[in-house]
C-alpha cells in the first residue's frame, strides 16, 4: 500500500495438560534451538526478563516471552499480503516448534484475546505515520473509526449473561477488558484504545501508532480488510482531513457495540445524536474514496471490500458467513446451541476456543477454511515463503539478510551462557556483568558504555544489529539496506575472529 508500513503483535494464549508458562519457554527454545527460525537475542530486552529471553527471525520477525506467553511481532511490511503471510506464518512457526518440542498433545497455542477466566491476550497494531500520536486531531480523528471498527473486524466471543452484558454473544473479545479511551501505558492505569506509547524504533521522522483495542484475527479477510482500513485512516488524518466526529463516551460505546449482534450500532456523539456505526465507518470510506481512489492494487482491493462489507452488515451480518470472525463464529454456535440448549454449555465455550486454536488438526477455524475459502485470503507459497523470508521492500529484509550471516559465523555459540546467567560467583560482584544479567539492555549503546562486548557479543534490535561494537544501523523502516546487510555480512567472520579468536 502506497507510504503504509505496518506491522502487528500476536500473544498466543495456551491451554492444555502443561503449564502454560513452561509450554510456552519450550516452544520458544526450539524456534531457535531446534527449528533454527532464526538466532537468539542473547541480553534481557525488558525488566523481568532473563537472558535468551526471545530472538529474531530469519523472515525480520520477532519470537520472544512476555510475561509468560509467547509472543510473535511481525516483520515490517507494506503490503496487505505481506502482513496477511507473515501473521500466518507464525502460527506455523509455533506449530513446528511445538511438534519438535512433542507437546502438541500437550499443549494447544490459541490465537484469540480471553482465556474466558478473566485473562486477556495482546494484539497489538503498529502503523507508521509521520505526526505525533500525541497529536490531538490524529487521536480524535482514530477513535470513531476505532469504536466502530469492531463490526467488521471483531473475532467474537461468548459472553456470560448479567446486567451489563445483555447478549450472550459479543461482537469483540477485546471490548470487555477496555476501561479508557486514551493511555500511555499498556497494562497500567486501564487497558486504552489508543496507546500513545511514542516508541518509534525508527529514525525521529517517523512514528509510530500503536492500537491495542483490536481483536486478533483468524480469518486473513478480515485480518486484510481491518489493516488496510485503519491504514488508509491513518493517511487521511496525516493529510490534516477533520471527520467531524466527537464521541460523548467512546468506551461505552464500544462496549456497548460489541454486546449487539444484530445489527443497528449506533454510537452517540458530543452534540446529542446518535449516529449508525456503518454511516460512521462512511465517513472516513467516502473520504478515502475521494483522496485515494485506484491510487495502487491494496488500496484498491481494501476500498471495494470496506464498501461491500458494510452493504452487507446494513443488510443482514450473517450474509458474511464465511467472511467476517465473529459472523462466522456466531453462526457456528447458534447452529451448535440449537433452539432448546442453554447458552451457558460449557461445550459452546470449548467450541469458541476451538475455532481460535493455530494446530489445523484440531482448530474449529481450518475445518470452516477448507470449506470456505473466502476465510483464507494468500496462498499457501505465499504463508511457506513468509516463514524464511522477510518481504523485500522493508528494513526486514536486511535484518534477515544479516541474521542469516550471523547464523552462518555461529554467533550463538560465542554467547558465555553460563556468565551472562550469573552462574559464576567471580561475575556477581562486578556491576557491568549484574547489569546485563539481571537487568536488562534498551539497546547496543548500553552494551558498549560497559565495555560489556566478550559477554553479550552481539544485540540485535529493530534499527540496528551491532556485533561486538561494529553496527549496522538500520534507522529508516522502508528501506531495505540490501548492499549494506551483504557488506556487513561478508564482515562478521572477521569481526568474530578478530574480537572473539578464542570462541572459534
Amino acid at each position: 500500500m502506497e507510504d503504509a508500513l505496518f506491522g502487528t503483535e500476536i500473544e498466543y494464549g495456551c491451554i492444555g495438560s502443561v503449564q502454560p508458562i513452561r509450554a510456552a519457554q519450550q516452544v520458544k527454545d526450539a524456534i531457535f534451538r531446534d527449528c533454527r527460525f532464526g538466532l537468539i537475542d542473547p541480553p534481557p530486552r525488558e525488566w523481568g526478563e532473563v537472558p535468551g529471553n526471545g530472538g529474531f527471525l530469519f523472515n525480520g520477525g520477532r519470537m520472544y516471552l512476555d510475561l509468560g506467553h509467547l509472543e510473535h511481532a511481525t516483520a515490517e511490511c507494506r503490503t496487505l499480503t505481506d502482513i496477511v503471510a507473515h501473521e500466518r506464518a507464525g502460527e506455523n512457526i509455533v506449530n513446528q516448534a511445538a511438534q519438535a518440542a512433542e507437546l502438541t498433545s500437550q499443549a494447544y497455542f490459541v490465537k484469540n484475546n480471553t482465556d474466558y477466566f478473566g485473562n486477556t491476550f495482546g494484539y497489538h497494531e503498529n502503523y507508521c505515520i509521520r505526526q505525533s500520536p500525541y497529536d490531538s486531531a490524529l487521536v480524535d480523528g482514530m477513535l470513531p473509526f476505532l469504536v466502530t471498527r469492531q463490526i467488521y473486524a471483531g473475532a467474537g466471543c461468548l459472553l456470560p449473561r448479567g446486567e451489563d452484558t445483555p447478549a450472550a454473544f459479543a461482537l469483540s473479545q477485546r471490548a470487555q477488558f477496555v476501561t479508557i479511551d486514551v493511555s500511555h501505558r499498556v497494562r497500567f492505569g486501564g487497558r486504552p484504545i489508543i496507546n500513545l506509547r511514542d516508541e518509534p524504533l525508527a529514525e525521529r521522522r517517523y512514528r509510530r501508532l500503536h492500537v491495542i483495542v483490536g481483536d486478533v484475527n483468524r480469518s486473513e479477510f478480515t485480518t486484510a480488510l481491518k489493516i488496510g482500513t485503519t491504514a488508509l485512516v491513518a493517511q487521511l488524518l496525516e493529510q490534516g482531513w477533520n471527520p467531524q466526529l466527537a464521541l460523548a463516551d467512546p468506551v461505552r460505546d464500544l462496549r456497548r457495540i460489541a454486546a449487539t449482534t444484530g445489527g443497528n450500532w449506533t454510537v452517540g456523539t458530543e452534540d446529542d445524536r446518535y449516529i449508525p456505526a456503518t454511516e460512521v465507518q462512511r465517513v472516513y470510506l467516502r473520504e478515502a474514496e475521494r483522496r485515494f481512489a485506484g491510487r495502487d492494487a491494496d488500496t484498491i482491493w481494501t476500498l471495494e471490500n470496506w464498501a461491500w462489507v458494510l452493504d452487507e452488515l446494513e443488510q443482514d451480518p450473517a450474509r458474511l458467513d464465511g467472511y467476517l470472525d465473529w459472523v462466522t463464529k456466531h453462526e457456528q454456535i447458534k447452529r451448535f446451541a440449537g433452539a432448546g440448549q442453554a447458552w451457558t454449555d460449557p461445550d459452546l465455550i470449548k467450541l469458541d476456543l476451538s475455532y481460535h486454536q493455530i494446530d489445523p488438526s484440531v482448530s474449529l477455524f481450518d475445518v470452516l477454511a477448507k470449506r470456505r475459502r473466502e476465510l483464507l485470503w494468500v496462498e499457501s507459497a505465499a504463508v511457506a515463503a513468509a516463514e524464511q523470508s522477510a518481504p523485500t521492500d522493508t528494513r526486514a529484509h536486511g535484518r534477515g539478510r544479516t541474521l542469516r550471516a550471523l547464523a552462518a559465523a555461529g554467533a550463538d555459540t560465542a554467547i558465555p551462557w553460563r556468565d551472562l546467567k550469573g552462574y559464576l560467583e567471580n561475575l556477581l560482584w562486578d556491576r557491568r556483568y549484574f547489569f546485563l544479567a539481571y537487568d536488562y539492555i534498551d539497546d547496543w549503546q548500553d552494551v558498549a558504555a560497559n565495555d560489556s562486548w566478550d559477554v553479550i557479543p552481539y544485540v540485535l534490535d529493530w534499527k540496528a544489529i551491532a556485533v561486538c561494537g561494529r553496527v549496522l544501523e538500520m534507522p529508516d523502516p522502508f528501506a531495505t539496506y540490501n548492499e549494506e546487510a551483504q557488506n556487513f555480512g561478508e564482515s562478521i567472520q572477521d569481526i568474530f575472529e578478530e574480537e572473539l579468536p578464542d570462541t572459534t
